[in-house]
């Protein structure tokens, strides 16, 4: 039987649940990450950084909290410590010819860790993780779950539906499994920044720190780039901009008309498309079977022209693609953005190259402290004065004032500052305690809710519209208000039907509870 949802105004008021408690109080620092998906390719779990030995899955379809093995990080986790979910990150490599059809093949490329038999076809929701086949011998990018596997660091995968090609020793694999990125407090040293890797789950080694600031704390947010993250009504692999055209996946894209070594002319995309609105996103090749050696491209835009044939210039080709390619425009997937520290500093991690730096995105003109929040308003649909754009990250001070800046990663060549920008209702001071939980999948996109300052007091902020207003009341107490991201969501998907739950882990106390957003 399909869910029903009829909530009514005024005769239903929100109202808080309380949920499994997690696995230590909260102290510090101590932080949560989700995936912001719009669909069931989203990864159920909600992840828990506990300590530097200690990383949890909440299960929000059971009720309960699993420790996984220990992430080894250096430092400690306390103020400044920082969690975030990749969802579009996960192995890739290349697909063994050998034996493969339509519904199976094996794999070249090794895993970071060798999986159980079938352990790939259930990701802890009962379905199967999702694996992109890119062909660059067909020309098309397709994806299927796993429904049976082979165990070791190469297993053979058997898929839900028939992929419309049959893979050869060319094409490649991406798991949208995702991976969740850990960052320590203190002294910056080896070992620091690590991430999880869902599927396999296994831990990387040492990343990079090189650029950090030499100490981290006070307060810090990381937020992802994520091309799986797309606006309310559209899908994973549909990218920002409505096309005329469909890839074999019936997924929507852009069609191409012309394409040069670095660049790529749209058609039927919308008329109020802005010039360079979309800047520092990326360009995607779904299908091509003129030029099959163009698919999966990925190339960062550095300028676009304007209308409904946009010219997109791109960094050089490895193989240009023909004029019949098809595209879609999505989030660079290959950037973390980090706000640490008390600095004005964006630190931007750049993923295949592990590497961070503080020169792709520009310094804002005054520096966060604790409370602060950092959200990319990718939810939403843009107006029709084209003002909200899904460029626009909205990151609100704290420090004990209720100031917002936006940074505009399209709105020059290393994007640009709007500081003290006027929003409805600005009269609430944030700081230490206050933290955020973007839901881009119901209500359309629009709201982020907020917790004042670790009290009982809860917010939403409108970030199409910029007014900020009272949330649900908590009816429980709190307990001494610390920093760290003690707000996620949780997204229960029935058909059609959608609906967001924000969990929320009470300050310096051993609660969670949830609330279903209405």
């Amino acid at each position: 039987m399909a869910t029903t949802i009829n909530f009514k105004d005024y005769f239903d008021l929100p109202v808080w649940r309380p949920e499994a408690p997690p696995l230590a109080s909260v102290t510090a620092g101590m932080c949560l990450a989700w995936d912001n998906r719009n669909t069931l390719a989203g990864s159920p779990y909600l992840y828990f950084l506990r300590s530097t030995t200690a990383l949890d899955v909440y299960d929000p379809m059971n009720g309960d909290w699993m420790a996984l093995a220990s992430p080894g990080l250096a430092g400690s986790v306390a103020a400044g410590s920082a969690i975030v979910l990749h969802p579009s990150q996960g192995p890739s490599g290349t697909i063994s010819g050998t034996g493969a059809n339509t519904t199976s093949f094996a794999l070249t490329t090794a895993l970071p860790a060798a999986v159980g038999i079938n352990q790939l076809a259930n990701r802890g929701d009962s379905l199967g993780f999702l694996v992109r086949v890119v062909s660059t011998s067909a020309g098309k990018t397709e994806i299927r779950r796993v429904v049976a596997c082979t165990s070791g660091t190469t297993p053979r995968l058997w898929l839900d539906s028939p992929l419309t090609f049959t893979p050869t020793g060319t094409d490649t694999y991406e798991f949208r499994s995702g991976r969740v990125y850990m960052l320590a407090a203190g002294t910056t040293a080896a070992g620091f920044w690590k991430h999880y890797d869902i599927l396999t789950n296994s831990y990387s080694g040492n990343l990079s720190t090189t650029n950090l600031p030499s100490t981290i704390g006070t307060d810090s947010i990381a937020m992802v780039l994520a091309e799986a993250y797309v606006p309310y009504n559209r899908s994973p692999g549909e990218g920002f901009i409505s096309g005329g055209a469909t890839n074999s996946d019936n997924l929507n894209c852009i069609q191409a008309t012309a394409a040069t070594s670095t660049s790529i002319t749209a058609s039927g995309i919308p008329t109020d498309i802005q010039a360079d609105e979309y800047r520092n996103f990326q360009v995607r090749i779904v299908e091509d079977t003129v030029t099959p050696t163009s698919v999966g491209q990925r190339r960062r835009i550095s300028t676009h022209t304007s209308g409904s044939t946009a010219v997109f210039t791109v960094a050089s080709w490895a193989v240009t693609p023909s004029s019949s390619a098809k595209f879609v425009v999505e989030n660079d997937n290959d950037k973390i953005l980090l706000r640490t520290s008390a600095s004005t500093s964006i630190f931007t991690y750049n993923i295949t190259a592990n590497t961070w730096d503080t020169t792709t995105f520009a310094a804002g003109g005054s520096a966060p402290g604790a409370g602060m929040m950092f959200q990319q308003g990718f939810g939403y649909t843009r107006d029709v004065g084209v003002n909200a754009r899904h460029s626009h990250v909205f990151a609100f001070r704290g420090s004990g004032t209720n100031t917002l800046d936006i940074f505009d990663i399209a709105g020059a060549a290393t994007g640009a500052w709007t500081t003290g920008v006027v929003y409805g209702k600005q009269a609430q001071t944030f700081t230490t305690g206050t933290c955020g939980a973007y839901d881009p999948a119901t209500r359309e996109g629009r709201f982020m809710h907020i917790n004042i300052n670790g009290t009982q007091r809860f917010a939403k902020f409108d970030l199409k519209n910029r007014v900020l207003d009272a949330g649900s009341y908590f009816r429980f107490s709190q307990s001494t208000a610390i920093v760290g991201q003690k707000l996620a969501c949780g997204l229960f998907v029935d058909g059609n039907t959608k609906a967001n739950f924000v969990y929320a882990l009470n300050n310096t106390q051993q609660y969670m509870h949830s609330l279903v957003i209405q």
